[in-house]
């Protein structure tokens, strides 16, 4: 996207207050922060509200994400609510069940959230898309506050193999607008693990962009009991809401940890600028 473009964009005057973006790889602790941040005053963190037909182009998607920030703060300010994946009318800090049987099935859905707290226009508004902003992230960053919560790889991409959706499969569907040929690339890999590896370099390629202070390590919101996500919205550094680490969850198999393990460090990719090989195998 050239300049031009951006200026444009970065002219478009959506709101009073302070829009931030929210984006890491997918079972990383982002709908964790948006639990979190939701406990501040004053501040909305909305959980995947977006939908794919709003980012089939990189051009496209910028213009629907402004458009969308404008219309879920006047929402919010007029009638209270916005649009987010909720589980029971609220937003959940983990968006899939438990595995009973098979990969673990998705308990949220999109609808219209109420939230019963006083307002300020200037009120933060956090809206969260994982790949969707990731890969428009160079442009996003120019425009708004961004941040992005990272976690092990090893545990995000065993993770990825206990639930079901499209990141199981080692790909993203959001890719066919945003990024056609990564899609068909990693379509072409035969082998699922190989394939996950892949993912997770592209998905951290845009990362090397950002400051250090932009990003946020999972292990260190879960323990600072949440108050890590300070660097986001001041306040929350007053969060203390106990939690546990899910690095060495039951559920992900030991022997495809090691074998996650094995492939990351085998293929090299730029994760390995945040976690070292020591640091990897803490997830094992």
């Amino acid at each position: 996207m050239s300049s031009g473009q951006i200026n444009r964009f970065s002219n478009m005057d959506n709101s009073t207050g302070k829009n931030i973006i929210l984006t890491g790889p997918p079972r990383s602790g982002t709908t964790l922060s948006c639990f979190l941040l939701n406990q501040l005053p004053n501040t909305i963190a909305l959980h995947e509200p977006m939908n794919l037909g709003m980012f089939q182009s990189q051009e496209q998607g910028l213009e629907e994400t402004q458009q969308f920030f404008a219309a879920m703060r006047q929402s919010l300010l007029t009638e209270g609510k916005a649009l987010s994946k909720v589980k029971a009318g609220a937003i959940p800090s983990n968006p899939f069940g438990k595995a009973e049987e098979g990969k673990r099935a998705s308990l949220v859905k999109k609808d219209w959230i109420h939230f019963e707290k006083p307002l300020q226009e200037d009120f933060t508004l956090v809206i969260k898309q994982n790949a969707h902003f990731t890969f428009l992230l160079e442009p996003l960053n120019l425009l708004y506050p961004l941040y992005t919560i990272i976690r092990n790889p090893v545990s995000t991409i065993a993770s990825w193999n206990t639930i079901q959706a499209p990141v199981s499969k080692g790909n993203l569907t959001v890719l066919k607008g945003l990024r056609p040929a990564l899609f068909e690339a990693l379509e072409r890999i035969p082998d699922l693990l190989d394939r996950q590896v892949r993912l997770l370099h592209e998905l951290y390629l845009p990362y090397l962009l950002l400051r250090k202070e932009q990003l946020i390590r999972y292990e260190d919101i879960v323990q600072s009991n949440g108050a890590e996500l300070g660097k986001i919205v001041p306040s929350a550094a007053n969060i203390d809401h106990p939690l546990e680490s899910k690095n060495r969850n039951q559920l992900y198999d030991e022997s495809l940890r090691s074998a996650i393990f094995e492939r990351l460090v085998r293929f090299g990719g730029c994760y390995m600028d945040y976690y070292h090989e020591e640091q990897l195998a803490q997830a094992i």
